[in-house]
């Protein structure tokens, strides 16, 4: 039972459906082979648990506050059911495994993990704490969780960066940020007075609109990738997958979050853009009437 406590410190559910495959799509697109995959999803795993891991040690005293996590357990630290000092021990090793294996393979790659495991460390470590300024938070995470890692992994397995990989890497940059974004709108409620996100400092319905503009220029990054590098049919899988995340993963994630909370009429188009009419049917028609009546 305790191992379990020790595996949700790592918080696999929060990042393996997203973060965790970006170096492995780095590695499909730099032409890499079946063993470049496993070595970039070992690679992925422990930085990302790495990351979570010091987020869950600092973030302590917050989680402690936050009832939401504490009915999941997302942070068994705060409720005392692990150890300190065993996981200290667990992030030192998931700090030190992708370090001593770039660093083995190639420099460049390996400066590139340096600066991701410390860009994670500085987003949670109190002294730094970049996860509670404003801004900073969004920019911090699309580095060092989209940015660098798919760099790193394309680098690693003997690809070069170019502008066509830099340009991708942007792109996975901007639904990184869309994805930190949509966990501080969930977690608006319960860090309200005890952190300080971008989210907490802009309001809520801002943060939506933000949220809205992120999918946005995702679509025309994206829209640019596709035409410039990737004209053919063959590639419509990928088009496919990309298109899911920008348009689908984030905004669906927050319907159920949305539709328990009282909307305005003031703040009920904003909202609109976001997610599809057919969630806010009758809402949103009233706009429409009112459009019509006017060109009547």
């Amino acid at each position: 039972m305790t191992l379990i406590y020790y595996l949700k410190m790592l918080r696999v559910r929060d990042w393996i459906k997203m973060v965790f495959w970006i170096p492995l799509a780095g590695t499909l697109l730099a032409q890499g082979c079946l063993n470049d995959l496993f070595l970039m999803a070992g690679i992925s795993f422990c930085l990302l648990s790495y990351g979570y891991a010091i987020n869950n040690y600092f973030d302590i005293e917050i989680d402690k506050k936050n009832n939401r996590k504490i009915e999941n357990n997302t942070n068994p630290l705060a409720k005392g059911f692990v150890s300190k000092r065993n996981i200290l021990m667990i992030i030192l090793f998931l700090l030190s495994m992708p370090i001593f294996i770039s660093f083995k393979i190639n420099f460049i790659g390996f400066i590139i993990i340096l600066l991701t495991a410390i860009g994670f460390t500085l987003y949670s470590v109190k002294i730094i704490r970049l996860k509670e300024r404003p801004f900073i938070d969004i920019m911090t995470i699309s580095i060092f969780a989209g940015f660098l890692p798919f760099l790193a992994s394309v680098k690693l397995i003997g690809g070069i960066i170019d502008l066509h990989f830099i340009l991708i890497a942007g792109l996975l940059a901007l639904l990184c940020g869309n994805e930190v974004l949509a966990h501080y709108i969930r977690d608006y409620e319960e860090d309200f007075g005890n952190t300080n996100t971008t989210a907490i400092r802009i309001g809520k319905e801002k943060s939506y609109f933000v949220l809205f503009l992120f999918l946005i220029v995702s679509l025309a990054l994206f829209e640019f990738i596709i035409l410039k590098y990737y004209p053919g049919t063959q590639w419509w899988m990928f088009y496919s997958c990309l298109f899911i995340l920008i348009f689908w993963w984030t905004p669906l994630r927050l319907v159920n979050e949305i539709l328990k909370q009282r909307i305005s009429k003031r703040n009920i188009f904003s909202y609109g853009l976001l997610i599809p009419n057919i969630v806010y049917g009758n809402a949103v028609r009233i706009y429409q009437n009112r459009i019509r009546k006017f060109f009547d």
